[in-house]
C-alpha cells in the first residue's frame, strides 16, 4: 500500500527523483523506500510493489524501536539505524524536521562503502525533508 496519496505530487515527485540520484551516484545501492512513520511507501527505488510495502513497514517499525531505545538510553533521539552481515547493508534514517514524519531505508550490497551510503543517503534526506516542507 502506498502513502503518496496523502502528500503532494511535487514533493513526491521530488523524493523519487532524490532516490534515483542517490542510487545513480552510491555504488552497491539496490533499493531505497521513503516511508511514513505508520508503514507507508511514499516513494521507492527498484523494489516490487510488494517488496517496497514489506520495506515499509518494516523499515517503520525499526525507527520506531530505534527511537524507543535511544530514549531508554537518554540519548533523545535516533537519527539512523545500520544493519550489516557478509551479503549487504541496510539503513534506515529519519527526514529532518519532515512533517508529518518520515524515513528512509537504504539496501545495499556488500561491495558499498558505509561511509559513502551514509553521506549520500542524509544528503539525499536533507533534499526530501526540504521539499516536504515546502
Amino acid at each position: 500500500m502506498s502513502a503518496a496519496p496523502r502528500f503532494g505530487r511535487v514533493a513526491t515527485g521530488v523524493a523519487q527523483k532524490q532516490l534515483e540520484a542517490l542510487a545513480q551516484s552510491t555504488p552497491g545501492v539496490v533499493s531505497a523506500v521513503l516511508l511514513s512513520s505508520d508503514g507507508f511507501e511514499v516513494a521507492s527505488l527498484q523494489v516490487g510493489s510488494a517488496g517496497a510495502a514489506r520495506l515499509a513497514a518494516m523499515g517503520s517499525s525499526l525507527s520506531a524501536i530505534g527511537s524507543a531505545i535511544a530514549r531508554e538510553a537518554g540519548i533523545v533521539e535516533c537519527k539512523r539505524m545500520i544493519i550489516e552481515s557478509d551479503s549487504g547493508v541496510v539503513i534506515v534514517m529519519g527526514i529532518p524536521d519532515a512533517r508529518p514524519p518520515l524515513s528512509l531505508a537504504v539496501i545495499a550490497r556488500e561491495d558499498c562503502v558505509l561511509g559513502q551510503l551514509l553521506w549520500a543517503a542524509k544528503n539525499c534526506c536533507v533534499t526530501i525533508a526540504r521539499a516536504f516542507r515546502e
